[in-house]
């Protein structure tokens, strides 16, 4: 008989409890509640939702968040302790959040525009009304844009600042010539994106998901790894089941606005080189008017911080005097950075600041 290590022991208990809890997870037993922070539904708009979050006392502004098109919301509001929300909401803030919903084959057709311009503008406006409602306070909101929903924003902002006071973008690529491999993959040359959009209509998630992963081939190896080495760890079980959980449950991306929103960023890289016409009317950061803060992850494969930082570059440069911008990197990559220590901390020292 072989005698085992002390340390050849701790291995074997602990491979045997990372079988268990993935087959735990394979037959459903193992299921995270995500996105439990209480809310109300104040306005739809086709797919797209409008949620509040009420604090127990209005003790701070209100904050507008533009989530990602393509994914689920819940990321900013994973688990209790982490969650961006428990910590605005928490400290006093209104929050007013963006969930776009699920598209179906029916919204294939649907132009950017309608989201930049048509469902951000009747949120905003929905958002306003409820704060003169609830605190009699006629408002501007400090916005919060997330990802493509920040993208998003920050063209929205830009063409219509009357509504928000100052924004906050948050790992938002703006120079999408930037973006390191990704934009070398979505180079016209190499990306059939008329074809892709012509015969598939959304752009299914599955393709984005995996076009992402292959970004970081590595990636899985570290993740299966950081599993097993910290199975033992209930909270971590927990924390990592959660974010397999929303990882799989992508949003696809309705089929126009996705020809639209790469033609133009990934092949014009237009937010920064000027150009772009949406729906009769341009698209210029150069007339953004209100001050910005940009926070870039310091793992980021996704968007670089040359990529989020961008905007330096292209806010407000057509004005005679060009607002604030600053930017700041914290600790995390694409999407840990929604759930680690830093980011609550960073977005409540901006709102605090003025």
């Amino acid at each position: 008989m072989i005698a085992l290590s002390d340390a050849a022991r701790r291995d074997l208990d602990r491979t045997s409890q990372f079988a268990l809890f993935l087959a735990e997870r394979a037959s459903g037993a193992f299921r995270v509640t995500t996105g439990a922070s209480p809310h109300q539904v104040l306005h739809r708009d086709n797919k797209a939702r409008l949620l509040y979050f009420a604090p127990v006392e209005v003790a701070r502004r209100p904050v507008f968040v533009s989530m990602p098109l393509i994914n689920t919301w819940t990321i900013f509001d994973l688990l209790p302790g982490r969650s961006v929300i428990e910590r605005l909401v928490g400290a006093g803030h209104p929050v007013y959040l963006v969930d776009w919903g699920r598209p179906g084959p029916e919204d294939a057709e649907t132009p950017l525009a309608r989201y930049v311009d048509t469902t951000l503008g009747r949120m905003a406006d929905r958002a306003l009304r409820h704060v003169a409602a609830t605190t009699g306070a006629a408002d501007q909101l400090d916005a919060i844009g997330y990802c493509v929903g920040g993208t998003f924003l920050t063209m929205h902002v830009a063409r219509a600042p009357a509504r928000f006071r100052r924004l906050c973008t948050l790992a938002t690529p703006i120079d999408f010539h930037a973006s390191g491999r990704l934009a070398a993959w979505s180079k016209p040359e190499h990306f059939p994106l008329d074809a892709l959009v012509d015969g598939l209509g959304n752009y299914p998630k599955e393709m984005m998901r995996e076009s992402f992963r292959m970004l970081r081939p590595t990636g899985d190896g570290a993740k299966w790894h950081g599993l097993w080495s910290r199975v033992e760890d209930e909270g971590f079980r927990t924390l990592w089941a959660a974010l397999e959980q929303w990882n799989g449950d992508g949003v696809d991306f309705p089929g126009e606005a996705y020809r639209e929103y790469v033609r133009r960023c990934y092949f014009d890289n237009a937010l920064v080189a000027g150009g772009w016409m949406l729906d009769g009317s341009p698209v210029d950061l150069g007339r953004g008017a209100v001050p910005v803060h940009a926070i870039a992850a310091s793992a980021d494969h996704i968007v670089p911080a040359a990529a989020a930082f961008g905007i330096e570059r292209a806010w407000g440069r057509a004005l005679p005097v060009a607002p604030r911008v600053t930017t700041q990197t914290i600790r995390g990559g694409h999407v840990g950075v929604c759930v680690g220590r830093d980011l609550p901390e960073a977005l409540l020292a901006w709102l605090a600041s003025e």
